[in-house]
């Protein structure tokens, strides 16, 4: 029997064996350190000392939107995700929401032109039609404090036009977002146009006239800057159906929508904007639509300690004071001190016109403008008190009451949540406003003496409210705020007012109607049985007569020499 022999291998060979296994760790070796260098390359732009954490949100087929608040680390980013999307869904748009601080959202976890975009209320759109692998996008904070972010994602079939498909101006290919912006006067509200749905197959998905936009807005409660009023506006407006039926139409304005859609500013208060897009070229009863994402304005920087505060300094403070006390002395007692009431109107008539014409020619600092203003107010008032004083006619010396009476009621006219297209050309407004400006003026100039009763106590109820209104952040001061922006500011027209209506504003309406009347009614119980006005300038009045007329001393054979007054009617300066 042959026996076995055992092979043993030779130095050679063992050396050989040694050397490959060495050089084939050192190969793992090398590829393992570029693998991990080139995720530390891949996540460095980022934040490279924390991991992303998958936010899953589902899709329901109810209609419902599944929502996620998330509180977002400083410097530190989330992926969003959603599996097990139906086939039927073309494209997703997921959205973020932040009350006031920037985030950003991107495809990928590297920024790269074109895919990322930053915000507050931001968003991307994901095709699914080409492939089954679900939604996803990163939710990036870059700032140093944490955010709180409200994110969810909308789903839409094949039949909806793609909002932000035909983008031309914003940083990514397709810009389902709004871009808000605001100065002091107006907001404006940017949205690119929309792309045909993808079922269409159509060449050009940009050059069509059958998609249908519409623009809504809506007001938070004011002086409510809380973040879950913020959150619950969104959740109101995300979807075409809630912005139908909680959010304004422009169109009701007399608007029809563009890419640029101009608003009122009223800052202090929460204003929601969205669009809405859709497509009227299916023969089909039901019209698809989408709708962009809402994005929300103050009229103010959050961020900024006092930005949104209204009595932010003391002439602020000095000048609602004064025009509180002022006010109340005008709506009970303007007509019985008809002197000063004189000057008071003439101050207030000369400074209104000198602001129009110093900020249209000139280029003036708030000092400055302040400055013009008051001089020629004062100028004004008492260039107004020397007319009565020289000719003493009440027709005469009551125009500027009874002008301002009728300028208010055309502003409270045209602040109306009623307008009509035509009136956004300057012209068509300033006749209509004129035209409605000179009916009180020309009633009351036959009825000296109650027009400016009236006037007194519609303008001075009107100036005690004004303070309380500027306090409590209600919207009543626009009533002549807006008026003077559209004498102002260039493009005002263009802009929707649409006021806001609140609690606020009815207390402060049902005020000012009660002074109103108990002004009107206590000055002209007073006045009733006393002269129709004081006489101007007793003391110089008869001696400029005489001068003027070359009479000195002259009297009739029938002047009496002592001539005693009707005791039945009272005098100015009497009790």
């Amino acid at each position: 029997m042959r026996s076995r022999r055992r092979i043993q291998p030779t130095d050679r060979e063992t050396s050989g064996s040694q050397n490959k296994m060495s050089f084939l760790h050192l190969l793992l070796l090398i590829f393992s350190l570029e693998f991990s260098s080139a995720i530390e390359r891949d996540t460095s732009n980022l934040v490279p000392s924390i991991q992303p954490n998958d936010i899953v949100l589902q899709f329901r087929s109810n209609g419902s939107v599944d929502e996620r608040i998330i509180n977002l680390e400083a410097n530190s980013y989330v992926r969003i995700r959603s599996i097990n999307v139906p086939k039927s869904v073309a494209f997703a748009v997921v959205q973020a929401h932040s009350q006031v601080h920037r985030i950003s959202m991107s495809q990928a976890r590297k920024f790269d032109v074109g895919n990322h975009v930053n915000g507050t209320s931001i968003g991307i759109l994901v095709d699914t039609s080409s492939s089954n692998s679900g939604v996803m996008a990163y939710l990036i904070n870059t700032q140093p404090v944490n955010i709180t972010v409200l994110a969810f994602i909308l789903y839409y079939d094949r039949s909806a036009p793609i909002p932000g498909g035909c983008n031309l101006e914003f940083e990514m290919p397709v810009s389902p977002w709004l871009r808000v912006s605001y100065n002091q006067s107006m907001v404006n509200v940017d949205h690119e146009l929309a792309a045909l749905p993808p079922n269409q197959g159509d060449v050009f998905p940009c050059e069509s006239e059958s998609l249908l936009y519409e623009v809504y807005h809506y007001y938070l409660a004011q002086r409510d800057f809380t973040e879950d009023s913020f959150f619950n506006a969104i959740r109101l407006l995300r979807t075409v159906n809630g912005a139908k039926e909680f959010g304004t139409e422009i169109r009701s304005f007399g608007f029809t929508p563009t890419t640029r859609s101009r608003f009122s500013l009223y800052p202090g208060l929460g204003q929601v904007f969205v669009v809405t897009v859709t497509h009227m070229g299916e023969a089909s009863r039901y019209a698809p639509a989408s709708a962009y994402i809402p994005s929300v304005t103050y009229g103010c920087d959050l961020s900024v300690e006092g930005d949104c505060q209204t009595l932010s300094s003391t002439y602020v403070k000095v000048l609602c004071a004064f025009s509180l006390f002022l006010g109340l002395f005008i709506a009970f007692a303007g007509h019985r001190y008809f002197q000063l009431e004189m000057i008071l109107a003439g101050f207030i008539a000369f400074s209104a016109v000198s602001y129009i014409i110093l900020v249209n020619h000139f280029d003036p600092n708030v000092t400055g403008l302040a400055a013009g203003t008051s001089v020629m107010g004062l100028l004004g008032g008492l260039l107004w008190w020397f007319v009565w004083w020289f000719w003493g006619i009440p027709a005469l010396s009551v125009l500027p009451v009874v002008f301002m009476l009728g300028f208010l009621m055309s502003s409270v006219l045209f602040y109306l949540p009623i307008s009509f297209e035509f009136l956004t050309n300057d012209f068509n407004f300033w006749s209509a406003f004129c035209c409605c400006w000179l009916v009180l003026p020309v009633i009351f100039v036959t009825f000296t003496r109650l027009g400016n009763i009236v006037s007194c106590a519609v303008l001075g109820s009107y100036a005690v409210i004004v303070p309380i209104d500027h306090y409590i952040g209600s919207s009543l001061k626009y009533i002549v705020i807006n008026v003077v922006r559209r004498a102002t500011v260039f493009g005002f027209g263009r802009a929707v007012l649409d006021p806001p209506y609140q609690d606020n504003d009815l207390i402060l309406t049902l005020a000012w109607i009660g002074l109103i009347i108990s002004g009107a009614t206590f000055q002209y119980l007073r006045e009733r049985r006393r002269p129709p006005f004081s006489p101007p300038a007793d003391i110089w009045r008869p001696l400029r007569w005489t001068r003027l007329r070359g009479t000195s001393n002259s009297r009739a054979e029938q002047t009496p020499l002592i001539v005693s007054p009707d005791p039945g009617v009272a005098h100015y300066g009497t009790a």
